[in-house]
């Protein structure tokens, strides 16, 4: 299923890119289409995408049938295709025991665009992201394997930076058990909770990890009863003030 995507207006590929990102929240089911695994969704979960709230990659529309339009002109372009679903299957067949991917029949003839059919992407999005990254797979990679060939200056220097990583690792180690056992102390010997900083597990940037160096946490005290409470409730807990005497 080749796309000419050069025949194929920009404004459709850009809401294609745009369904096809995390930013639509666009529910994706897998399926298997004449073999191959396919994305899948619901007519009507392409509308709500289109139809949240504002985004710079999300096209204008601004009612359902403005959406349902657009989305027509998608469909009629060959950027995803109309399919029928069978049965969901009942037994996972998946290796990490996930949902099987539901089997999926290409319908015939394809139908004008509606809510509550399914379609498949035909679109798979710009592939230069993956490209990059398996070539810097295969650059690593071959690198590392000619390691032997490097000259010795290059290999020295190698060296000396994963003697830093390490070194790095293992200061990291030490300032955890650092500021745990100063932790201790302080409780033992104050009953406060100190912190040293940095605040390594907090999810903050580096620089506001160091902001203050130092840090205590007061306990809160214990709400107390007030005075004229306890004067209204007695001893005997009857609430009158006054000790109850058997007749």
């Amino acid at each position: 299923m080749a796309l000419d995507l050069k025949s194929i207006p920009k404004e459709f590929v850009a809401t294609a890119d745009f369904l096809r990102s995390g930013d639509a929240k666009l529910t994706l089911k897998q399926g298997t289409l004449d073999g191959r695994r396919v994305d899948f969704f619901k007519g009507k979960h392409a509308v709500n995408a289109l139809l949240r709230k504002p985004s710079p990659k999300r096209p204008t529309v601004t009612s359902r049938p403005t959406a349902e339009s657009h989305l027509s002109e998608l469909h009629r372009n060959g950027l995803f295709i109309q399919v029928d679903r069978s049965s969901k299957p009942t037994k996972p067949t998946t290796p990490g025991g996930g949902p099987p991917p539901i089997p999926l029949q290409l319908s015939q003839p394809q139908a004008p665009f509606s809510p509550d059919n399914y379609y498949a992407w035909v679109y798979e999005g710009s592939q230069l992201k993956g490209i990059l990254i398996g070539t810097g797979v295969l650059a690593v990679t071959f690198a590392g394997v000619m390691f032997p060939l490097w000259p010795a200056s290059l290999r020295q220097g190698v060296y000396y930076l994963s003697l830093g990583l390490l070194g790095l690792m293992g200061l990291f180690m030490v300032l955890v058990l650092f500021r745990m056992v100063l932790w201790l102390v302080l409780k033992a010997g104050t009953g406060r909770d100190g912190w040293l900083y940095p605040n390594l597990f907090a999810d903050v940037g580096v620089v506001e990890s160091f902001t203050p160096v130092w840090g205590w946490e007061d306990v809160k005290p214990k709400k107390k009863r007030s005075k004229a409470v306890k004067e209204a409730v007695g001893s005997d807990g009857d609430g009158d003030g006054n000790i109850d005497h058997e007749d």
